[in-house]
């Protein structure tokens, strides 16, 4: 009978710790439990052994080899620090010398594991706040209680699993799909009139573009999200947000889902307004504000977050935001304006089966301050407005469609604005010349051959700028450069003309 007492004992202490304490099962069997205790620091997990003692040898060797197993654990929830207890339940102490198993065992000398072993018998299970059964019971009460303790424990555990499973899987990312067949649609369309990598064809279809925004082409904030630039960058994105933005739709459902993507994206969009003066296309900033509202999710669900995907989130985070830092074509503006927007609308919507409180309109006001101050910052800082390098790609690619008129304007500013790459003056000659403005288009080609004197299209195109100008001792020694950086056939053909 005293064997069976202590297996009662042993199912009502594990009752005690998941009922009364709240701790967590992570294994259970009829003879050990692993229990975690998530409300300190550092996390502390109690291993509760059911055996009947002999000799404390096998206590000591038993002690030791968990003080490894703890470690392991330590490990694998990549903790810092983490205790460990190990509760034996025996009808008897080991007949002889046991007590050192007392003092506490460390894993290694940074002491990150730390162990302590107990024994509690048939007289100190009579001295604890656990009532153990009493002695009047027969076999067959006791075998009842102790099944129906296992049926309260293994129904807490469920109900605790299904309540935490029912957080991860509210909704189906059912608009998830909407919006990657919507972006590989515009980027076949793209690709079809023109190509994704065109900043004439974004701007066309519309991509960010600060001065018609400036111009009130306000929807663009919202456009750009649609918009990619390369198979790659489609790509990337797409795979983004099917991970992320599944898990944040099966977590907060629909509606909601959609609230965050679209407030993240405008706030991305409007970030990048701010501190960016390129061209700018792509849902990097609704997938970043999907960052925001995993994160939100951990503020509400700490331990939930990081027991299960709360690490692996940060990290990947961190990561993305460093490399948008080093690599300065990486739109970092448009990153961080998303996921703090995404991290804000959480706020707004709420988690599902939440009640509404009078903080959901705090936050709202917040968000709509926060995305307004970030486009009245776009609209004074005159820096970003234009860039001479944008300016210059777009007259390229004007010039590219022969359209010598629509290219001159954005050449000029380009030089004007300080473009200080020979490319510029270059291309204004070009346009120049057309016009047949030759003195102008004589003076750039010098100023281009001058910053680059290995130019050799500038070289050949002032040799012919010399001849229209009937300067042609000058054209003469101007393809001869020319030829000797780079012998083309079409310079050689010019060559023996002039000669």
């Amino acid at each position: 009978m005293e064997w069976l007492h202590q297996d009662y004992f042993f199912w009502k202490y594990i009752h005690h710790c998941v009922f009364q304490k709240g701790y967590r099962v992570h294994e259970l069997n009829h003879k050990e439990a692993w229990l975690e205790d998530e409300d300190v620091k550092p996390r502390r997990f109690i291993r509760v052994v059911r055996i009947d003692i002999d000799f404390s040898s096998w206590l000591r060797r038993d002690v030791g080899e968990s003080v490894n197993k703890f470690d392991q654990v330590r490990k694998q929830l990549r903790l810092g620090r983490l205790i460990g207890e190990n509760v034996y339940i025996s009808v008897y102490p080991p007949v002889d010398q046991w007590e050192e198993i007392n003092k506490p065992f460390y894993e290694s000398r940074k002491k990150r594991t730390t162990v302590y072993s107990s024994i509690i018998d048939r007289i100190k299970s009579n001295q604890l706040e656990i009532s153990p059964a009493p002695s009047t019971h027969t076999i067959e009460e006791l075998e009842f209680m102790i099944f129906a303790l296992k049926q309260e424990i293994q129904q807490a555990i469920k109900q605790r699993e299904s309540r935490e499973k029912s957080l991860f899987f509210y909704g189906n990312p059912i608009a998830t799909y909407l919006l990657l067949l919507s972006v590989a649609f515009m980027f076949y369309v793209l690709e079809q009139n023109g190509r994704s990598t065109s900043v004439l064809t974004l701007i066309k279809y519309g991509a960010k573009y600060n001065p018609l925004i400036l111009d009130g082409e306000w929807w663009r904030l919202f456009t750009a999200m649609f918009l990619h630039i390369g198979f790659l960058h489609l790509f990337m994105n797409s795979l983004a947000l099917f991970y992320l933005g599944g898990a944040v739709e099966r977590m907060f459902g629909t509606s909601r889902f959609l609230l965050i993507y679209f407030i993240a994206g405008l706030s991305g969009s409007v970030a990048s307004f701010a501190f960016n003066e390129q061209v700018a296309a792509g849902a990097s900033g609704a997938i970043f504000g999907c960052f925001g509202a995993l994160l939100y999710f951990g503020t509400i669900h700490k331990k939930l977050f990081f027991r299960t995907m709360g690490k692996n989130v940060l990290v990947v985070l961190v990561i993305n935001l460093i490399f948008g830092f080093a690599f300065p074509m990486v739109d970092n503006g448009a990153h961080i304006g998303g996921l703090i927007g995404g991290f804000l609308a959480s706020f707004i919507v709420q988690l599902p089966k939440t009640r509404f409180s009078v903080r959901q309109i705090t936050f709202l006001f917040i968000t709509v301050c926060y995305v307004m101050g970030l486009y009245w910052f776009g609209e004074i800082n005159e820096k970003k407005v234009s860039s001479p390098l944008l300016e210059l790609q777009i007259g390229q690619e004007y010039l590219q469609e022969e359209e010598i008129e629509k290219a001159y304007p954005f050449l000029q500013r380009a030089v004007d604005e300080g473009a200080d790459i020979p490319e510029a003056t270059f291309l204004l000659a070009y346009a120049e010349a057309k016009f047949e403005n030759y003195e102008e288009a004589k003076t750039l080609l010098l100023k281009t051959v001058a910053k680059r004197p290995d130019f050799h299209e500038a070289h050949y195109n002032l040799s012919l700028i010399y001849v229209e100008l009937d300067q042609l001792e000058e054209a003469r020694a101007s393809i001869q450069r020319a030829v000797q950086i780079h012998p083309e056939q079409a310079y050689l053909d010019l060559q023996e003309r002039l000669q």
